[in-house]
């Protein structure tokens, strides 16, 4: 076994159980007992363990793009972010291992993983386009762009739907490809999770959480920050989430916002980072690392708005 995600280990725990805490940790609880999503991703991740020509495992963060750019024709005067060639690689693995799965083994992958309804309607219309050609509009006003933009989208969530009302084996081809393209975005952010727990050497400094609820938990970091008496505050909260599943059964994804401040005397509070996650478990982290860096070099922070340094060496 190869080392690359050997630090993930911190966070996850042994690497025997590491892809159902990978999955309850980048926020897919109804995937961490689903056999047939542990083997896939156990099988995904391996193949990235063993990916040769990569010196550094951040070079995997790069995978969030998979899913702005993988099976995305290409488009005039549109400009699609820059895939790397080892994401585009790992990409290209997953295409096809995920079309190597049965109908049956798809549709409980899908259940598994919560995946999305809208990401799988925007994957067809990309796999429509992908077989077609291309897609021509016949509109000549914006009003009628407008109608034939919106009967389109009527077509095409039927066409998802039918996902759900028909037994996997009597799938359209077109619909099956687009299942598989949405679970490959799916699984290359599941592996960017890895990636990114792997990136650090040690556990950051651990912050004292206070639960306020379920939907909340705050914390007081008991380091003043540098050059002053006041504490880092640290805020966790539930977000709303417009995404929905696919199928009924799945459960819920979640998304959770982090954010950093302090205050100056006169109460004015100073914004220092903030950001989003898919679990507290995730959104936990990330306010550590974000608190750690700031006790570490407090002359980088700057200002998410302007820029300016906010704390200024005497």
């Amino acid at each position: 076994m190869a080392q690359r995600f050997e630090n993930a280990s911190l966070v996850l725990g042994p690497v025997n159980g590491r892809s159902a805490a990978l999955c309850r940790f980048a926020g897919r609880p109804g995937a961490d007992q689903n056999t047939t999503t542990l083997a896939v991703l156990d099988a995904a991740l391996d193949f990235v363990e063993r990916l040769e020509g990569v010196d550094d495992v951040r070079a995997l963060l790069d995978l969030w793009k998979v899913a702005h750019v993988w099976g995305h024709p290409p488009v005039p005067d549109v400009e699609l972010p820059r895939l790397s060639k080892t994401s585009t690689v790992v990409a290209g693995h997953l295409q096809t291992l995920l079309e190597q799965l049965t109908p049956q083994e798809l549709r409980e992958l899908g259940i598994a993983l919560s995946v999305d309804h809208d990401m799988v309607a925007l994957a067809l219309e990309l796999v429509e386009e992908a077989a077609a050609g291309s897609r021509e509009f016949e509109a000549r006003t914006m009003a009628e762009f407008e109608a034939e933009n919106r009967l389109n989208e009527e077509r095409i969530g039927d066409a998802v739907d039918v996902l759900l009302l028909e037994a996997p084996g009597d799938w359209p081809p077109l619909q099956r490809s687009a299942l598989a393209l949405a679970l490959v975005w799916d699984i290359a952010d599941l592996i960017m999770y890895a990636a990114e727990l792997s990136a650090v050497d040690a556990l950051p400094a651990p912050v004292l959480w206070q639960a306020s609820g379920a939907d909340h938990i705050c914390a007081s970091v008991r380091v003043p920050v540098p050059e002053t008496d006041l504490l880092v505050w640290a805020k966790i909260d539930r977000r709303p989430f417009d995404g929905r599943p696919l199928w009924s059964q799945a459960t819920t994804l979640g998304l959770w916002g982090w954010s950093l401040r302090w205050q100056h005397t006169d109460g004015t509070p100073v914004h220092y980072k903030a950001g989003r996650a898919a679990s507290m478990a995730a959104a936990r982290w990330r306010a550590q690392r974000a608190t750690q860096n700031l006790l570490t070099d407090p002359y980088r922070a700057k200002s998410p708005v302007t820029g300016d340094p906010l704390i200024t060496p005497h």
